[in-house]
């Protein structure tokens, strides 16, 4: 068993990985950063030589349940990787001595220097611009964004579309400001209605973020008694 710790960035938090995950998946989740190698390993079984690099381990669903510790299930295990994939957090591979995982963006959850040299050797030193890890950022913030459209009460339009208009004009990090934004003026435009106040119409997305919608501040409301009137009779 491995020696020493290893990172865990707050960015984290904000994936959906994590937000969206169950208790069971983000123990899981845990575990598998705590059992992936930090370095280059080697062994040998039957014969034959198996290496392991930074961000990989060979494993079993039996050992992820059992280094997760009490609570979790083989299903929860299996329901886990599955999704994970989906995510495109790990990939898996069945071998002669195991099951091999590998952390698809190991680099930037350690900042390892070190490891970040080794895949460039790896790979000739190529340019890393358009590399797996700019991949998991599109897809997380596609799915980011997603969510946000999908709970909009506004005229929208698909996904890809509507996120186009919204990087074309914005960092990819604003995404995450997004969601909640809407939470306060869904909260907001809802108050509006028990007050008796006018309650303005939804913009349509695609003018709500050219806008800069979730940077707006509301007023405050000023609410009017609607108690019924007893009259006399």
């Amino acid at each position: 068993m491995e020696e020493g710790w290893i990172k865990l960035h707050r960015m984290l938090k904000n994936k959906p990985i994590w937000r969206t995950s169950t208790p069971e998946q983000k123990v899981i989740l845990i575990t598998i950063l705590l059992m992936a190698n930090h370095k280059v390993n080697e062994w040998e079984w039957k014969g034959e030589r198996f290496e392991v690099k930074p961000g990989e381990f060979v494993t079993s669903l039996e050992s992820i349940k059992n280094e997760a510790g009490k609570g979790i299930s083989i299903q929860n295990v299996r329901s886990a990787l599955n999704r994970f994939k989906k995510l495109e957090f790990l990939t898996e591979k069945s071998t002669k001595s195991g099951r091999v995982i590998t952390v698809c963006n190991w680099e930037s959850y350690q900042d390892n220097k070190e490891v970040v040299q080794q895949r460039k050797q790896q790979i000739g030193n190529k340019d890393l611009t358009p590399n797996k890890n700019d991949k998991n950022v599109r897809t997380e913030i596609s799915v980011i964004f997603d969510q946000f459209r999908k709970a909009y009460p506004g005229t929208k339009r698909g996904n890809e579309v509507e996120l186009k208009n919204f990087l074309k004009k914005n960092k990819p990090e604003v995404v995450h400001l997004l969601f909640p934004a809407l939470q306060k003026e869904i909260s907001y435009k809802d108050d509006l209605t028990k007050s008796g106040t006018f309650r303005p119409e939804w913009k349509n997305l695609k003018t709500w973020i050219n806008n800069q919608c979730w940077t707006q501040e509301f007023p405050e409301i000023n609410k009017q008694s609607h108690e019924p009137s007893i009259q006399a009779i």
